[in-house]
């Protein structure tokens, strides 16, 4: 069994996420961020262990019958073979319903050296591209913007590209993704490679992903102003959160980098400072900071702010020049702020826009247009896990339903034992 179809299933990820369908034509991934997750899920053992582990990039197929088991899933919905036992069911849904696949979840689909010598994730976009699939790939890698793959890309109906850059500063990139190993692409490199997508018409999209407060968020404007001049279609944000099992260590790695950093004449915002660069420590300080699903999330307050002041950003940029970049929220308290119905925005795309609603995304627009929605109209709307859409739509917590609670400017209302969400404008904390 290759197990390479996945269908995220964590509550955030079935309510939040439309592009939870998901693939990765490598295991591990090459580059060298502190401030990545994926170790925590992917590599067992403590964080000195699984992020050497995970750094260990290797190939995930061993012979022509791997490629030939996602061949038979993509022409008669064949998955036996190419997920896990208890995803089955799911994973041929999503694929007879044409669900948008995400190429690089966990891994780097373009990374050196096995890419350039395997061609794999170039074998799989071949089988995509034959079956007319929707896909969006997701990388740090120039590869993705040599001919060979370009020209591939661009005999492509349904694709998008998506290339994670959070700074156009060199010098804290080679801090906090590098760190000193030099095998994270530079800013300057990948910024030139949504260029040269966008000019090929492309559709790409700048992952600041993530936001990590008072360190990148001074250089925002410069990198959004950047994007749009570049022509880049889409812009995704979403603040930095930690996994439990590694958030104190993670945090203590990358306060060792910050510090570092500091003393290569970079700097950083004066509360952070105060907390001697320590990130984890700075989140718990605020009284709204949230902690779910295993993991720390920034304050609920200060991601309001931040990320209206980064929506607003983009719709400057784009009156300078008069680009029309689109915007999403990672973030799903101010998934409000999307000016698309999917916060990567590849409802853009053709043949998208049927196939990738947001749950929450629909629920807000239904709600605003009648002050009110219903789980019967969420019903109508595709989703593979649509039991488990019933069940946390009626989840109960301590305080408050599990939306609710997740996302600003929805409110519960439960009208003869039937629970519905209405719109309230007020419910945006200042």
């Amino acid at each position: 069994m290759i197990n390479f179809f996945r269908l995220l299933d964590s509550n955030r990820h079935i309510v939040f996420c439309p592009m939870n369908f998901v693939a990765d034509t490598y295991v591990g991934c090459p580059h060298g961020c502190w401030y990545c997750y994926a170790p925590s899920f992917s590599a067992r053992g403590g964080f000195e262990d699984s992020f050497p582990k995970f750094r260990n990039f290797r190939r995930r197929f061993n012979c022509d019958r791997d490629f030939e088991k996602i061949e038979a899933a993509l022409e008669g919905g064949m998955v036996k073979g190419t997920c896990s036992r208890k995803q089955e069911e799911f994973v041929a849904k999503a694929l007879e319903h044409r669900h948008p696949l995400r190429i690089g979840s966990v891994s780097e689909p373009f990374g050196v050296p096995l890419e350039k010598q395997y061609r794999d994730t170039y074998r799989v976009l071949e089988m995509l591209i034959q079956h007319d699939y929707p896909f969006v790939v997701c990388t740090k890698s120039p590869l993705v913007a040599t001919a060979a793959y370009v020209n591939l890309l661009k005999s492509a109906k349904k694709v998008g590209v998506q290339i994670s850059l959070i700074s156009l500063d060199d010098n804290l990139l080679q801090s906090i993704e590098s760190s000193g190993s030099g095998l994270t692409p530079s800013a300057r490199s990948r910024y030139t490679t949504l260029k040269k997508l966008s000019n090929e018409g492309i559709f790409t999209t700048c992952r600041i992903q993530p936001v990590i407060p008072q360190v990148t968020e001074g250089g925002i404007k410069d990198l959004i102003f950047a994007l749009a001049e570049a022509g880049v279609n889409h812009v995704i944000a979403e603040f930095l959160w930690f996994p439990l099992v590694h958030g104190k260590k993670m945090s203590a790695r990358l306060k060792l980098e910050l510090d570092n950093y500091g003393r290569n004449n970079g700097s950083v915002g004066e509360f952070l400072k105060k907390h001697n660069n320590d990130l984890y420590t700075f989140y718990r300080s605020f009284g709204d900071y949230r902690v779910s699903d295993g993991r720390l999330f920034y304050s609920k307050s200060q991601i309001s702010r931040s990320m209206t002041k980064i929506s607003a950003i983009v719709s400057e940029a784009n009156n300078e020049f008069n680009s029309n970049m689109s915007f999403g929220s990672g973030n799903e308290e101010t998934t409000f702020l999307n000016s698309t119905n999917n916060c990567c925005g590849v409802d853009r795309i053709d043949g998208f826009a049927e196939r990738s609603p947001c749950t929450v995304h629909t629920m807000f627009r239904i709600a605003k247009e009648k002050g009110r929605v219903t789980l019967n109209e969420m019903k109508e709307s595709y989703n593979p896990y649509s039991e488990r859409i019933v069940e946390l739509w009626n989840k109960e917590e301590k305080q408050g339903y599990f939306i609710e609670n997740r996302v600003f400017k929805i409110k519960r209302k439960v009208t003869d034992n039937r629970v519905e969400y209405v719109y309230d404008e007020t419910l945006f904390p200042a």
